[in-house]
């Protein structure tokens, strides 16, 4: 069992070190978080999400959540661009396979000329589907592994590949404190107008806890991310509050971030299922966010 850490340390540590780029940074939608409560709590709270895109963030998180659900968001994202989302997730604790499909609509673009005349319009877009499995290898440790095609068109121009992402989570001695860390988005592509297209890898390593004050549940997360196109280190914080037990209010903060800080959300929980809307407002002059998401849990 101690060779599986090593190897996942080794991977890890290989790719902080050697991972070089010589093109141009592509796909960039693999970083939108496609949940609508986990996009509330700034892409963390993974580990308490009732819906099934938590994989995608972690590969390991849906062996925490041991859901039985099927989700779809639809996400007004920035500049009138539409990214929708539809994942299913099947987790018993001791394993879980999860599929989610994402694709992100840029709408229509004028295309100039070099001289700045409108000569056509074009449809940019990038799609995604992706595939995850994940395993408890001890009562204390879980690992999985998401495979993800990928897919993005730029006027006449396109790129296909594939990227892999790495999950792993511990269980501490600490009463529901939880160690995580990923390594997503490395992998191939082919390139696009002779540029190669390069992944925008990226590791996150978090803390995660769930506690109750006062007979009112919360969980947090705090994580910490690096961009491997981008020299500072980033942190993003997320708390969850439940002070009923059908109601659900989000909050999250990015830290070093150019165009976000704050995002907030609500959920509704029903039964069997669980209605979330987040607002995310973005600086300078760049639209807000809205992002409706429902879950239906078998």
């Amino acid at each position: 069992m101690k060779k599986i850490y090593i190897l996942i340390i080794l991977l890890s540590i290989y790719i902080f070190t050697f991972a070089e780029t010589s093109g141009e940074y592509g796909f960039q939608m693999l970083r939108i978080a496609s949940g609508a409560d986990l996009a509330a709590q700034g892409g963390s709270g993974t580990f308490y999400s009732r819906s099934a895109f938590g994989f995608l963030q972690n590969a390991a998180a849906n062996l925490i959540t041991r859901n039985h659900v099927i989700s779809m968001t639809q996400n007004y994202w920035i500049f009138d661009t539409k990214l929708n989302s539809m994942a299913y997730s099947n987790s018993s604790g001791k394993s879980s396979f999860s599929v989610a499909y994402r694709y992100l609509d840029y709408g229509k673009i004028e295309n100039r000329d070099e001289t700045g005349t409108i000569i056509g319009e074009f449809h940019p877009l990038d799609l995604s589907l992706s595939t995850s499995f994940a395993y408890r290898i001890t009562p204390d440790h879980y690992v999985g592994i998401n495979i993800n095609g990928i897919y993005e068109k730029i006027d006449t121009s396109s790129s296909i590949g594939f990227s892999f992402d790495l999950g792993y989570v511990y269980l501490t001695n600490l009463k529901n404190l939880k160690i995580a860390a990923t390594i997503k988005h490395f992998g191939k592509t082919t390139k696009m107008n002779e540029e190669d297209i390069d992944l925008p890898i990226t590791a996150e390593i978090s803390l995660a806890d769930d506690f109750l004050i006062n007979q009112i549940a919360l969980s947090t997360e705090l994580k910490v991310v690096k961009y491997f196109d981008d020299d500072q280190i980033k942190a993003i914080a997320g708390i969850c509050i439940r002070p009923l037990d059908k109601l659900d209010l989000r909050f999250g903060y990015k830290f070093n971030y150019d165009t976000e800080d704050i995002s907030l959300g609500i959920g509704i929980n029903l039964k069997k299922i669980a209605i979330d809307y987040t607002y995310i407002p973005f600086k300078y002059e760049i639209n807000d966010v809205h992002m409706i998401g429902i879950n239906y849990l078998f």
